[in-house]
């Protein structure tokens, strides 16, 4: 179901929409934040899954407008108009601007490719932006921070916080800035009752021009960023020693070393169950979980019975997996394969819903199933 927001982007020639509001679908949003919640460290509960039920039943293509407020304690408020602004920027990002690939950023410096001195660089103190962020075809690097706000007045405060956040960090190649877009969103909420009534949707969007960087230090850079992004997924899905194998190969500094680990990865790899997709065409051996409105199944291998059970008591399980071939290609670095591989236009499909990441989200129940392999 469409919701629409009340729409403000500087500099306004390079808003992606024309007029005056912005349009998101539910799903979408429901879907970035599955993807969110289980890609952002700390405990993975399925605060998506009850979005559509706090909106007003107005209908779709109406605002997005949430029947009450969202609790009555301040330090509850802040906590889910954080958590629900970064659900709503991340769809947005994900339809507006076709990124698709989303590391997140911690306390520390991090690293894309040790090796090859490619990483994020601090600039100044205080909490890091939310994501850097390109696109399926390894392009448009972006460094994002969402916010979201009650504020009577408008989001005008709450996208200075998020315009400084997003500042704070350089990608360097060699100690050489990096190109990056950088991308401030602010949700401003609206309430049925009392106030404020309008859903608004704030962002400024500059490009930061940097310097040259080597082809090889731009292609460590993206594969890097995509080994992060499968590792932060399937950390969540049950998978934590390829994960940690994974982020292993963006900071070894030492070529010979790095040969080990890349063995180790592989091995990790062949060594995880493949699933499928009963009455799947569009996709292959995945590899992921099964996450409920309560998170995460800690068992990755659930029975098709328990599976129908789950969806029958409206606990709305999803499979959430990625193409097996998409890690093992980013294991590789085989930039030219990812490249292909994600620019593959996928045909549609009635159940599956892709990320252009090779992710996958997966309803699952009567209507479909998942099996496991080898």
């Amino acid at each position: 179901m469409t919701r629409t927001f009340l729409h403000n982007f500087d500099p306004p020639a390079f808003s992606p929409v024309t007029g005056a509001t912005v349009d998101l679908d539910v799903s979408e949003i429901e879907d970035a934040g599955i993807r969110e919640v289980l890609q952002t460290p700390g405990a993975a509960y399925g605060a998506w899954s009850i979005l559509d039920a706090l909106l007003t039943p107005t209908g779709a293509g109406t605002p997005f407008i949430f029947r009450e407020p969202l609790g009555q304690a301040r330090e509850v408020k802040v906590a889910l108009s954080g958590l629900f602004g970064r659900f709503v920027a991340r769809a947005y990002l994900e339809r507006y601007f076709n990124l698709s690939i989303f590391a997140h950023l911690g306390s520390r410096i991090i690293d894309l490719d040790r090796r090859r001195q490619v990483k994020v660089t601090r600039l100044s103190r205080g909490d890091l932006p939310d994501w850097i962020a390109c696109a399926s075809d390894l392009s448009s690097l972006t460094v994002a921070e969402a916010k979201g706000c009650h504020d009577n007045g408008g989001p005008a405060k709450a996208l200075n916080r998020a315009w400084a956040q997003a500042g704070r960090i350089d990608i360097t190649a060699g100690g050489r800035k990096v190109t990056v877009k950088r991308i401030a969103i602010a949700t401003r909420w609206g309430m049925a009752a009392p106030n404020p009534t309008d859903a608004h949707l704030s962002v400024r969007d500059p490009v930061d021009e940097g310097e040259p960087i080597k082809p090889e230090e731009k292609d460590a850079l993206f594969i890097g960023l995509l080994r992060l992004h499968i590792a932060n997924l399937i950390k969540s899905l049950g998978y934590a020693e390829l994960a940690s194998a994974l982020r292993g190969l963006t900071h070894q500094p030492f070529a010979r070393r790095l040969q080990g680990d890349l063995q180790r990865a592989r091995a990790l790899l062949d060594a995880t169950p493949v699933r499928e997709v009963e009455k799947a065409t569009a996709m292959g051996g995945l590899i992921g979980g099964i996450v409920t409105r309560a998170g995460p199944i800690a068992d990755t291998d659930v029975a098709p019975a328990d599976q129908e059970a789950l969806a029958r008591l409206n606990l709305r399980p999803v499979f959430v997996g990625i193409e097996r071939d998409l890690i093992r290609a980013a294991i590789d670095a085989e930039l030219q394969t990812v490249r292909i591989r994600l620019t593959q236009i996928v045909g549609p499909d009635e159940f599956a819903r892709p990320d252009r990441a090779g992710g996958w989200i997966i309803p699952i129940g009567e209507e479909r199933r998942i099996r496991g392999g080898t």
